[in-house]
């Protein structure tokens, strides 16, 4: 059920829901649209649940709150650290100086493909990876399953970007939290990084549990 945006500055993806509750996308999408959980959408078509309406879905159907997972306003305020992957060194520039105008308080770093990227995360833990598809040695989609499959690392957010629409579904299966279709907008991009750079990842697992 569509609503108003909240004042509560702290969302969640449906991505970000999906894996806290353990259920498919398609099953978060089924909860938004039976009106289990409310939610907004974004200009770009995308789902947020704010802190408030998620906590308030799982105290309703029992599932049980990690209070890590929220985090704090102030903890969302901290320096964040930014990883860039690309190929091509004309984008990683632009994006470079895109996530510098929207916030230079943000630690840029960068990184050519997908084994120089995972050398790097390993390293310095970036908040947020933002990386191209199509990559050589290792791709975007292989470098998101590496990322969510290890436990030290599964915290971090992803923000894909792909000049083919077809790859979208698949970088978000493969655990991007958005994938955006090139051209990207500069107002686009400052909204989908602000909105992941306002709260954390759950970083600990737990059993498989039925949908509610």
């Amino acid at each position: 059920m569509a609503k108003t945006q909240p004042k509560d500055r702290r969302f969640f993806t449906t991505t970000e829901v999906a894996r806290y509750c353990e259920v498919s996308n398609d099953g978060v999408l089924k909860w938004i649209k039976s009106g289990k959980l409310r939610a907004f959408s974004t200009p770009g078509g995308h789902y947020r649940v704010s802190a408030e309406d998620f906590r308030e879905f799982l105290k309703l159907y029992a599932f049980p709150i990690q209070e890590s997972f929220f985090g704090t306003e102030t903890s969302a305020a901290r320096t964040r650290r930014v990883l860039v992957v690309d190929d091509e060194p004309d984008q990683r520039e632009i994006l470079v100086r895109l996530l510098s105008k929207i916030d230079p308080d943000w630690v840029v770093d960068q990184a050519a493909d997908g084994y120089e990227a995972g050398i790097k995360i390993g390293m310095n833990r970036p908040d947020l990876v933002v990386l191209d598809i199509m990559m050589p040695k290792v791709d975007g989609l292989s470098l998101c399953r590496t990322i969510r499959s290890n436990q030290e690392t599964r915290s971090i957010r992803i923000l894909a970007i792909t000049g083919e629409p077809g790859k979208k579904a698949l970088a978000l299966e493969a655990g991007a939290d958005v994938c955006l279709i090139k051209p990207v907008g500069f107002e686009r991009l400052r909204h989908e990084l602000s909105s992941l750079l306002g709260r954390r990842r759950p970083r600990s697992t737990r059993r498989p549990r039925q949908q509610a």
